[in-house]
């Protein structure tokens, strides 16, 4: 087992064996490029994101952006500026990053230090970090963006907003906070319901 297939298949153990034997495999990527710390962070097992970084990978902006480690956020691009607005190999800012994955300090920072609010992700799923923060239920780092200028109503893959993403999770507060920056409470666009029969999609099951 390599040590991608091991955080996979959510292998901790595993991952500490072979990390112990060689540390360096901490600094491989996918090949898509995404680095093994991210990929972890993926699959949503903290136990296995702690088993990679057991071996001390040094961490890329998007690492950090994931992990909320403002720190290493703030050396990065006190290094260069731009790395505020870059791009991972799949597509994603590290705001888009750090709202996804709930890290408000690292949102706040991010914007402080001139991200781009309005950017869209560079792959299918089209998102802005907003639709980040409500796909994560990130109350906090939605605030910030809103704020910083993000758009309400703007729309990814499928037409979604965020307000339809915060529906289907049943997320009253985000839901609320969204519309008091002048969301606009459309139906989810693939139930069938129209703007007038029913926006109701609150106790929809997400995955339906």
């Amino acid at each position: 087992m390599d040590l991608f297939e091991a955080i996979e298949a959510g292998n901790a153990a595993e991952i500490r064996s072979l990390l112990a034997d060689d540390p360096s495999l901490a600094a491989r990527r996918s090949p898509d490029g995404v680095s093994a710390v991210l990929w972890a962070r993926y699959r949503g097992r903290p136990e296995v994101v702690e088993a990679v970084l057991s071996a001390g990978p040094l961490l890329d902006v998007f690492d950090a952006s994931a992990l909320g480690r403002t720190e290493r956020l703030v050396d990065l691009i006190d290094a260069d500026p731009t790395q505020a607005n870059a791009w991972s190999s799949d597509g994603f800012t590290p705001l888009c990053l750090a709202a996804f994955f709930d890290q408000p300090a690292a949102v706040a920072l991010l914007i402080g230090r001139g991200a781009d609010v309005h950017a869209v992700a560079r792959n299918t799923m089209r998102v802005q970090a907003l639709h980040s923060a409500a796909a994560s239920r990130s109350v906090e780092s939605a605030r910030l963006l809103l704020e910083a200028g993000a758009a309400p109503d703007a729309e990814q893959q499928g037409g979604w907003t965020p307000v339809m993403a915060a529906r289907r999770l049943g997320a009253d507060d985000l839901i609320e906070l969204l519309l008091a920056y002048g969301a606009t409470d459309r139906a989810d666009p693939h139930d069938g319901r129209t703007d007038q029969d029913g926006g109701d999609t609150a106790n929809r099951s997400s995955t339906s």
